[in-house]
């Protein structure tokens, strides 16, 4: 299997990764993971600010807003589209994101009674039926390997998602394989006030989703009213499913002493776990708190900004 080659890099509050020239077709591409080393690209279609819905799983869609650039291209003769997918997969690990879904039978999926190539025409530029553009038009009810991803950035979720099959029967091309690279770039749902669905949504996703409105006093574990909205939603997620049983996480960044930032982080989830039952009718056994300090930041403490995002609370799935 052809590996890429990628170096991750940070350039300001958002992931990019960075690969060798060569790896580009005619400088026509900037994304943030590479083209398949020796692919032409077909086309790269810019679509700006849209509301996308894409499959996470055999009967599970995510549905966001924000950037959507997909970029259609012809494999190097010879290359399976397994073996693009799996290089993509590869690629996605080694840069530190994670694997949503993979699967070699997309065909099957059929999600509210829409077929894999339904969902995958959404947000996709109509390029009509001359023999040329025939391979992209048919391309969706031909894919065989579908791969979505997830890069988490300082203030943006990136999503990768990766189609590919054999070209179309009609144009000649069905011995070549073709992919469809896709990025969809994302406000963090960690960023502002989420509703109990996205609290679920992140918890399907990640396994866990992080929440800026919970508030406490420097140093202090006391929760202040002002998280009420905050916890009425972890609340009303919880309710809905007596079932569900989840951590409930505090951090802290690294200013300070260490043993005392373990215990503030402890009493802070302590706390919001007792007002949780208390005050909104959790049941106790779907919460178990704990503290992990400034041992999991999701940034660098290195700035002001840096060390407000790694003060948290977490509710993660158990």
């Amino acid at each position: 299997m052809k590996s890429m080659s990628l170096k991750l890099l940070i350039v300001s509050v958002l992931v990019i990764l960075s690969v060798p020239a060569a790896v580009f077709a005619d400088d026509e591409y900037s994304g943030i993971l590479p083209l398949y080393t020796g692919s032409d690209i077909r086309y790269n279609d810019n679509m700006g600010y849209e509301k996308f819905s894409f499959i996470i799983g055999e009967s599970e869609l995510y549905t966001g807003e924000g950037i959507l650039t997909r970029v259609f291209c012809r494999a190097p003769e010879g290359r399976s589209p397994y073996e693009v997918v799996k290089n993509y997969e590869e690629a996605l690990e080694n840069s530190g994101g994670t694997v949503l879904f993979h699967t070699r039978n997309p065909k099957e999926i059929n999600i509210d009674g829409k077929k894999f190539s339904d969902i995958f025409k959404m947000n996709r530029r109509d390029r009509g039926l001359s023999t040329y553009h025939y391979t992209h038009t048919d391309f969706p009810n031909e894919v065989t390997e579908y791969l979505a991803g997830k890069i988490v950035g300082a203030d943006k979720d990136i999503y990768i998602l990766v189609a590919a099959g054999p070209g179309a029967w009609a144009a000649s091309q069905h011995n070549r394989t073709f992919f469809e690279l896709i990025t969809f770039e994302v406000q963090a749902m960690e960023t502002g006030l989420v509703t109990a669905a996205e609290i679920g949504t992140g918890l399907t996703v990640n396994g866990k989703i992080a929440l800026y409105n919970i508030f406490f006093d420097s140093g202090r574990s006391d929760v202040k009213s002002e998280s009420d909205e905050a916890l009425k939603q972890i609340a009303e997620f919880l309710k809905s499913d007596k079932s569900l049983k989840v951590l409930i996480v505090g951090h802290t960044d690294n200013t300070g002493d260490f043993d005392m930032n373990i215990k503030l982080s402890k009493d802070r989830a302590d706390a919001v776990t007792a007002k949780l039952i208390s005050e909104f009718g959790v049941d106790t056994g779907q919460l178990k708190p704990y503290g992990a300090g400034p041992v999991s930041p999701v940034t660098s403490n290195s700035t002001e900004a840096g060390r407000a995002r790694n003060r948290r609370v977490e509710v993660v799935e158990r």
